[in-house]
């Protein structure tokens, strides 16, 4: 969320850098430095996500078998990631687990801005994807279990370029040309604790408190050049505003998984509402160039803290199991409704309390997938579909956020169990005069040992 214009607010005189020159007329001096105040303003409203709260509405995903199957597993959840997908799971595993997984995550960005030509960059980042473990007590009927560890389940390292001419009329800045950088770094993660057991013979009921960590870094690199020389005096200027944030929230999550029959199980979970703490640090700094070698700068930075209390989440899914086990197909559903989203204070001036409900929307993010297990090689093959709907109502948006996927996994003596997924996902957005296409690419790999 870029608050520029708010930063500055009231204080179009504020001159709080130092200047490498000393100007030789002081009228001339405040006109340039109100100058780069709106310029600042300027790019606070080219930027695609001036509405938007970068830790809402976007969903990573967890494990490499269930990636593979597009992330259909609240009614499967029979290995470590159950502590993250549905908890109630967790009460099938029969065998103490320890369970690792890696991601890599490669983010291409193709920005069309006022129609010039297109700028493409591209971003890599290999992160932790999940870590943990599983113990299960021995009972004579039923399931019981425990489970520790930490699922990274939120991404923010992504990248975008903006180069062109403001097709804008009547301000300072039309007809310049813009030529500016945008990234992201960083994530969420939830380091939770979970328990499982069986109510009945196919009855599983589970939960976990879930505490989340993270951190982001927004760096936004902007130069705006004169090169039609529209203003008699400017050459060109430069911004740049750094956002550093650190998250934290308690939270939890139930389920209950059903064994309607040998071959059918349902799954139901409910994530609670978390109060996610955010402690803010930013810097924002402009230089000015001119035609006649002058220069002028002016920078601010200071920090704030306030919360964003996330709604209830629901989820369903169904699983059947077909041909004696072998072929596995499964779906889910899961209800989030941004709009009820609040900020706790708001963190700038112009966003008001009805925030979320004027520029969120209610999302239903589907996951399908399915799952074979070639009996000769005793390994499994998986292809799925995952769909992450995006909550922004101010977008036109282009085949939503929708990833095909496949998977391979194979076990080795009925104690380690290898799994690798991979994910394609391209989705098309438009706001006002900024075009972005997106194609990502994400690998999964994950290890479990049984014992």
């Amino acid at each position: 969320m870029k608050r520029i214009t708010d930063k500055h607010r009231g204080r179009p005189g504020h001159s709080g850098g130092q200047e490498t020159r000393a100007p030789r007329d002081k009228r001339r001096k405040g006109y340039r430095l109100l100058f780069c105040l709106l310029a600042i303003g300027f790019f606070a409203s080219v930027g695609a996500a001036q509405v938007e709260e970068m830790a809402i509405g976007n969903t990573f995903g967890v494990g490499a078998r269930e990636m593979g199957m597009g992330g259909a597993s609240l009614g499967l959840a029979d290995d470590y990631t159950a502590l993250y997908w549905n908890p109630a799971g967790l009460a099938q595993i029969r065998q103490f687990e320890l369970f690792t997984s890696f991601s890599h995550n490669t983010a291409t960005a193709d920005t069309t801005f006022a129609g010039a030509e297109t700028t493409g960059t591209s971003r890599s980042q290999v992160r932790p994807n999940a870590i943990g473990m599983v113990y299960p007590f021995p009972r004579r009927e039923g399931g019981l279990a425990i489970a520790f560890g930490y699922n990274r389940a939120q991404n923010f390292d992504t990248q975008t370029a903006i180069q062109g001419i403001d097709p804008g009329s009547g301000t300072e800045f039309s007809g310049l040309a813009v030529d500016e950088t945008n990234v992201n770094t960083g994530g969420i993660g939830i380091w939770s604790f979970g328990a499982s057991m069986s109510l009945t013979k196919r009855i599983l009921i589970g939960g976990s408190i879930d505490f989340w960590q993270g951190h982001s870094l927004n760096e936004l690199d902007t130069t705006a050049t004169d090169i039609v020389n529209i203003d008699s005096e400017l050459a060109r200027f430069r911004y740049d505003d750094e956002t550093d944030r650190e998250y934290s929230g308690i939270g939890g999550r139930i389920g209950l998984l059903a064994h309607l029959t040998d071959a059918i199980s349902l799954g139901i979970t409910l994530v609670s509402p978390i109060e996610l703490s955010v402690n803010e640090h930013w810097y924002q700094g402009t230089v000015a160039y001119y035609d006649d070698g002058e220069q002028i700068s002016d920078s601010e930075s200071g920090a704030q803290a306030f919360d964003i209390e996330r709604p209830f989440e629901i989820g369903t899914g169904i699983a059947i199991k077909l041909l004696d086990k072998r072929l596995t197909f499964a779906g889910d559903v899961q209800l989030t409704d941004w709009t009820q989203t609040r900020y706790d204070p708001v963190p700038a001036d112009n966003i008001s309390q009805n925030n979320f409900e004027k520029f969120y929307a209610t999302t239903l993010q589907a996951r399908l997938g399915a799952e074979y297990r070639i009996p000769v090689i005793d390994t499994h093959v998986r292809l799925g579909y995952f769909r992450d709907t995006l909550p922004f109502t101010e977008t036109d948006v282009e085949n939503e956020r929708d990833f095909l996927t496949m998977g391979v996994g194979k076990v080795f003596e009925n104690m380690l169990k290898v799994d690798l997924a991979y994910m394609l996902g391209n989705w098309q957005r438009s706001n006002n005069a900024l075009t972005t296409e997106r194609v990502t690419h994400r690998v999964f790999v994950s290890a479990a040992y049984r014992f």
